[in-house]
Formats: C-alpha cells, structure tokens, sequence
C-alpha cells in the first residue's frame, strides 16, 4: 500500500470511516457520500484553475486524492489497487495518438482487471 493510501488509512481510523478488508462493489449510501465528496474536490480545483491560483490547484489536487484514497478504501481495494492501476496504465499505454485524441487502435489491448479478483 502506498504512503499516501496509508496516512488516509490513518484518518480513517481516527474518524471511524470505513475500511473494508476485501473487495466489495456494493457500500449502500456511502457511494453518494464519496461521490459528493469528489464533485466538490473537483469543482474546487476548476475555480483554483478559473481564479488562476496555483496553490488552491495544487491544495486541491491533494483533495481529489484524498477523496479518492479513501473511496479505496471504503471498497476494500487497498491490497490490489497498484496492481489495478499497472493494468489500467498498460492499456493505456496501448491506445494510438490520431485526430488530436487518444483512441483504441488496433494495438489497444483491454485491462484485465478480472484477474485480481479470482479467488
């Protein structure tokens, strides 16, 4: 588990915040909580971006991840999530560049993500 995913960890113990110890899909409302919560991170940094004040951006930045980190771990993925990521980022990495856009050319391999949740 990375750093940043811990010291959130931290605070979620503190505050009696959720932590899942294994995968699940389903957190009833708590999915709109976190929801809501990124929405206002994010639109947070638009206004940092529209008042063009780098320090709001960054503090916001740090917020969006925060937010996210603990959506981590509110589903239990703390355990496979660099993993998941590694995956995402190879597919990623196979789109092609045309049109001014990324696309899925026809080296453009789909993350796997199924297999990090075989038993």
């Amino acid at each position: 588990m990375n750093k940043q995913l811990e010291l959130v960890k931290d605070f979620h113990k503190k505050f009696n915040v959720p932590i899942l110890e294994t995968p699940r899909a389903e957190i009833g409302d708590r999915a709109q909580l976190r929801f809501n919560l990124i929405k206002e991170e994010v639109d947070e940094y638009i206004k940092g971006v529209e008042d063009n004040d780098p320090e709001n951006i960054a503090k916001e930045l740090c917020d969006i991840l925060y937010c996210v980190y603990g959506t981590i771990l509110e589903h239990g993925l703390q355990d496979v999530i660099d993993e998941i990521f590694e995956e995402v980022h190879k597919s990623q990495m196979s789109k092609t560049y045309s049109s001014q856009k990324m696309i899925k050319g026809d080296e453009y391999k789909e993350a796997n993500i199924s297999k990090f949740f075989k038993n």
